[in-house]
């Protein structure tokens, strides 16, 4: 293990880890970066990651929280804070975060197919089935989406549809 003389040298050496999944080892140097410069939204974001990946939804809500103070702009914080709720069980804080992320990028497919995925978890199905279309048309090939529409139409008993998108998932 070689001494951490910056940031720069902590927080790469964070994202590589994370990168060979230790993410353990990513914890410990995005934590030094931290500690050289608490200031730097990125090492919270990237620490949240890897806290999200080992299951500890909460520290990863936390760095997220605290990525989002020093970067108000950061939508991919959003979007990943989203999921840790949405991980928890607590879709309508999901929803907030995945509005806040499309707010901030409004070409986010995946913020609107998760989105989706929470406002079908809460059953509201009409909710769903919108942000499904959304993020199919900004990802045409995303059978995810598909699936997940087809499920909501089900839910709906709209099987016209739901067997339309069963077929283009596959």
């Amino acid at each position: 293990m070689k001494a951490i003389l910056t940031f720069t040298d902590a927080f790469n050496d964070g994202v590589a880890a994370a990168e060979r999944g230790d993410h353990q080892e990513a914890l410990r140097q995005f934590t030094q970066a931290i500690t050289l410069d608490p200031k730097l939204a990125a090492a919270y974001y990237n620490r949240g990651n890897s806290y999200r990946k080992l299951g500890d939804y909460s520290k990863a809500i936390a760095d997220y929280s605290q990525a989002i103070k020093l970067d108000k702009k950061l939508a991919m914080a959003y979007y990943n804070r989203g999921n840790s709720y949405d991980d928890l069980g607590d879709y309508s804080k999901a929803i907030s975060d995945y509005s806040q992320a499309i707010k901030l990028n409004p070409n986010y497919a995946d913020a609107y197919g998760n989105r989706g995925i929470s406002y079908k978890s809460i059953g509201d199905y009409s909710n769903a089935i919108a942000d499904y279309t959304q993020a199919i048309k900004l990802n045409p090939n995303s059978a995810i989406d598909y699936h997940n529409r087809g499920a909501a139409y089900v839910n709906l008993k709209d099987y016209k549809n739901a067997t339309k998108d069963a077929r283009k998932a596959c």
